[in-house]
């Protein structure tokens, strides 16, 4: 599986996850951890597969058209002791980037309709300015979405493709 095949999806959830590996990343989260990538015995289909990679300055979850990211639930285990941001898209264009530092929502907005009364903490304003993730200048949309997450965490999403862990969870 490639970035490209991941992110070329019309819906999808990443989290970039400062600083832990794939096992330590999915184990915050409260369900069995399992090697490798998932087969169809290992997902109910009312659970969520959330696939696991890991990168340079931490992890990468990927959920396949889920939302894990955007559920408070999940991502603050996530960034305790640490910072995560997520990066959501569904089939109706529903979008979100959310970033967490620690436990605390830091910043949370729509990359395809970005509001300037969202209450971003200023230093985050010159870089989605830069990236086009401004009121009046969307354009930018999930690509720099996902660049503006890499920036808030140090996570690359070009280092590694292979899944190492997966869950299955309800959330």
């Amino acid at each position: 599986m490639s970035d490209d095949d991941l992110f070329d999806s019309e819906a999808y959830c990443a989290i970039l996850v400062r600083g832990l590996t794939p096992h330590e990343a999915l184990g915050r989260l409260g369900a069995e951890v399992f090697d490798g990538e998932p087969d169809d015995e290992d997902v109910e289909d009312d659970l969520a597969l959330i696939m696991a990679l890991p990168a340079e300055g931490g992890t990468v979850l990927y959920e396949s058209n889920g939302y894990a990211g955007s559920v408070d639930e999940i991502m603050r285990p996530l960034s305790a002791g640490t910072v995560t941001a997520s990066v959501f898209v569904n089939v109706n264009r529903v979008a979100s980037f959310d970033h967490y530092a620690d436990g605390r929502e830091v910043l949370s907005f729509d990359p395809l309709f970005p509001l300037d009364g969202d209450d971003a903490p200023p230093h985050f304003l010159a870089d989605r300015a830069e990236l086009h993730l401004v009121e009046g200048d969307s354009k930018g949309g999930m690509p720099a979405a996902l660049e503006l997450a890499e920036r808030v965490t140090g996570v690359s999403l070009n280092a590694s493709s292979e899944v190492v862990a997966h869950i299955a969870i309800d959330y």
